[in-house]
């Protein structure tokens, strides 16, 4: 007879100790200063391993659109120290962070048509640092690994119980554990994180779109922006399998906004012009 019961309780016992102590009580207060911290880490790794564009008047465009976006967000934000730089990278993005880190790619500029396009795309990245989404996602992440941490708990509580008599046996327990591992993978990728992906870029994109609008650019120009990165093809169209609205679901979803937006910026007596067309 193979005997380990012993090690199962073991193991069950410490496994049910991970989930009721006050770490794994406590591990969904994450702060948001140390969120911005790994943010600050994260920004400087970018800065050291991609090169800087040496395009000025397309840094300068960058850094224009930004600030007029910026003067339009509640404290804190409109008066933290921004750090605002374009990458030389052929990558259609760009990305704001914890902390107020900004970073476009120079390839967005492949698609992006000067000013207005521009700051769809900035604005909906500046969008996700005052929505605080990089901190509900860490807090999001975090229920998953314990919820994990619960279910393998419950299994192995299951085992204890069970005397294994046989090699199948502790083959089939093997196998129930690679299931649950497996299982909790697929539920953080498609069954939890995603959907909240998706509600953040929907919320993005509302909040982007106002924001660039007070700034005096033209929020018509983000249909035109999303319609041709849909042609492109440059996103996946299955929304299940992508962390972003599809391309036509997010037109849509800005069409909705039009009313309110233009209204907006046709408030604004004096556009910027930060000097740039392709």
């Amino acid at each position: 007879m193979i005997k380990h019961k012993h090690c199962w309780i073991f193991l069950g016992a410490l496994f049910l100790s991970m989930v009721y102590t006050p770490f794994a009580q406590t591990a969904l207060l994450v702060s948001e200063r140390e969120i911005e911290i790994e943010s600050e880490k994260a920004w400087e790794q970018m800065l050291a391993q991609n090169p800087r564009s040496r395009d000025l008047t397309k840094r300068a465009l960058v850094r224009c659109v930004a600030k007029n976006i910026i003067k339009q967000l509640d404290e804190p934000y409109r008066s933290s120290s921004w750090e605002i730089e374009l990458f030389e990278n052929p990558g259609v993005n760009a990305f704001a962070m914890p902390g107020g880190k900004l970073g476009v790619f120079s390839g967005l500029f492949e698609v992006a048509a000067g000013q207005d396009e521009l700051a769809t795309v900035i604005g909906h990245e500046i969008a996700h640092v005052t929505k605080k989404h990089s901190y509900e996602r860490a807090k999001r992440d975090m229920r998953t690994q314990i919820g994990a941490t619960i279910g393998m708990a419950i299994l192995m509580g299951n085992m204890a119980s069970k005397q294994i008599t046989s090699q199948a046996e502790l083959n089939q327990i093997n196998n129930q554990i690679n299931t649950v591992n497996m299982m909790s993978q697929i539920m953080a990728e498609y069954g939890l994180n995603l959907p909240f992906s998706r509600s953040q870029e929907k919320d993005a994109d509302k909040a982007g779109l106002l924001y660039m609008a007070r700034a005096g650019f033209n929020p018509l120009k983000s249909l035109s922006l999303w319609k041709k990165m849909q042609d492109q093809g440059n996103r996946p169209n299955l929304e299940f399998v992508s962390s972003h609205p599809s391309d036509k679901k997010r037109i849509n979803g800005l069409s909705s906004q039009l009313s309110k937006t233009l209204s907006a910026y046709n408030a604004v007596a004096r556009k910027p012009s930060c000097g740039y067309r392709r």
